[in-house]
C-alpha cells in the first residue's frame, strides 16, 4: 500500500485509476441547501469547509437541459429547454422534476435536430474554462454530458413512449439512438479540447430489479453504441465514467468489454458491490457505495462510520475505488451522519 502523505489530491486519484493501493481513500463530499448551516452548527464555525479534500475538479460540460442557453416559461408553468423539453419543477431538487411535453409526439424524426453544439460550446461553455481550469490544477480533471442514450431518447420522446418503441417500433428507436449517439460523439470532440483526466457520462438504464429494457435489448442496442462512445473518449487518451442508479450488475461484463473505465453510483440497496469488487475489481473502477436510500440517511452516525471504514477497505483493496455516497445527501440525513462520513474519509484506510 502506497504512502499517499504528500501526494496532491489529483496524484491520489490517477494512483487510484492505476489500480495502485494508497494509505488514503479519494473520496467526494456532498452537502448542500440546509447542511450547509446545520454542518456550521455541528461543527461550531465554517471549519468543517477545511477538512473537505477536494479530489475531483469539474469543469463546465453539457448538462442534461443545456441550462446555460436558458429555458423558457410555458402556460402551465414548466420551463420548455432548447431541446424542445418541457419540465415541471416541483422544487429546486432535481428528482422533483417531472417531463411534461417533448418534442417528438409520434415514432418518426420529422426534420427534428437535435440543438448545435458547436455554437452551445462556443457561447456558454468554453467561456467558464479557465476560471475553472485555475481553480482545479491539484485536482483530478472530469468533464460532463448529463442523459446518455436512454435518458436523452426519453426525454424527447417520452419515457413510456419510447418504452413502446423499443418493444414495438425498433427500426424507429433505432434511428433516434443513433442520432443520439452522433451527437454524444461531437460533444466528446468539443469537451476533449479541455485539459480533463475524464469524462463522465450519465444513463439511468436500470432499476433497482434490472435493465429497464432487458438485458437482450440493452445488449443490441445500447451496447455497441456505448462502445463507440468509449473508444472516442480512449482516442483523447481520457478516462470513461458512467453514472449508473439501479442494478446493473447483469451487464458489468458487458460494460468492461465495450471499455467503461470506472462504474459510478454503485447501490448497495440493490447491487452486492462487495461481490462486484471482488469479481471485476481489476477490469474496472468503482465510484460511490455507500446508500443514500439506507444507512446514511436511516443508520446511526456509527454504523455511518463502520461502512466507510469498510468500503475504504474492502473496496479500496488494490485500488480502483473513489468513496463516495451514492447520491447527494437528501435533506432527510442527519448532519451527524454526513459529519461522521466526512471524518471517516479523512482517516488512513485500514490494513
Amino acid at each position: 500500500m502506497l504512502n499517499s502523505q504528500g501526494l496532491k489530491p489529483r496524484e491520489i486519484m490517477k494512483l487510484a485509476f492505476q489500480y495502485q493501493e494508497t494509505e488514503y481513500v479519494p473520496y467526494i463530499f456532498w452537502a448542500g441547501g440546509v447542511q450547509i448551516p446545520a454542518l456550521a452548527k455541528y461543527y461550531h464555525d465554517e471549519s468543517w469547509r477545511n477538512r473537505v479534500i477536494e479530489y475531483v475538479g469539474d469543469l463546465t460540460g453539457v448538462d442534461n437541459f443545456l441550462s446555460l442557453a436558458g429555458c423558457v416559461t410555458q402556460g402551465d408553468g414548466s420551463q420548455r429547454d432548447c431541446l424542445g423539453c418541457s419540465w415541471q419543477r416541483g422544487s429546486i431538487h432535481i428528482n422533483n422534476i417531472a417531463l411534461v411535453d417533448w418534442p417528438l409526439h409520434e415514432p418518426k424524426m420529422s426534420g427534428y435536430r437535435l440543438p448545435d453544439l458547436k455554437s452551445y460550446f462556443k457561447h456558454h461553455v468554453k467561456p467558464r474554462w479557465p476560471e475553472e481550469i485555475q481553480k482545479t490544477n491539484n485536482q483530478f480533471r472530469t468533464i460532463s454530458h448529463g442523459f446518455g442514450l436512454f435518458e436523452r431518447a426519453w426525454s424527447l420522446r417520452g419515457f413510456e413512449n419510447f418504452l413502446i418503441d423499443l418493444a414495438a417500433n425498433e427500426k424507429f428507436a433505432e434511428e433516434l439512438l443513433e442520432y443520439i449517439t452522433e451527437w454524444l460523439l461531437e460533444s466528446i470532440d468539443l469537451m476533449a479540447e479541455a485539459p480533463v483526466d475524464a469524462i463522465i457520462f450519465s444513463d439511468d438504464h436500470a432499476y433497482q430489479r434490472g435493465m429497464l429494457m432487458g438485458e437482450d435489448r440493452w445488449r443490441r442496442l445500447f451496447k455497441p453504441r456505448w462502445q463507440r462512445i468509449y473508444e472516442r473518449v480512449h482516442h483523447y487518451g481520457l478516462y470513461t465514467i458512467m453514472h449508473m442508479c439501479g442494478d446493473t450488475s447483469t451487464v458489468v461484463p458487458d460494460l468492461i468489454e465495450v471499455g467503461l473505465d470506472c462504474m459510478e453510483s454503485c447501490q448497495p440497496e440493490c447491487m452486492d458491490i462487495y461481490d462486484l469488487k471482488k469479481h471485476y475489481g481489476r477490469d474496472i473502477r468503482f465510484w460511490g457505495g455507500l446508500g443514500a436510500q439506507s444507512i446514511l440517511p436511516f443508520g446511526s452516525a456509527d454504523e455511518v462510520a463502520e461502512e466507510t471504514r469498510r468500503l475504504k477497505r474492502e473496496m479500496g483493496r488494490g485500488g480502483g475505488y473513489v468513496l463516495c455516497c451514492t447520491k447527494a445527501p437528501g435533506e432527510e440525513t442527519p448532519i451527524a451522519n454526513i459529519a461522521a462520513y466526512l471524518e471517516e474519509a479523512n482517516r488512513p484506510r485500514d490494513r
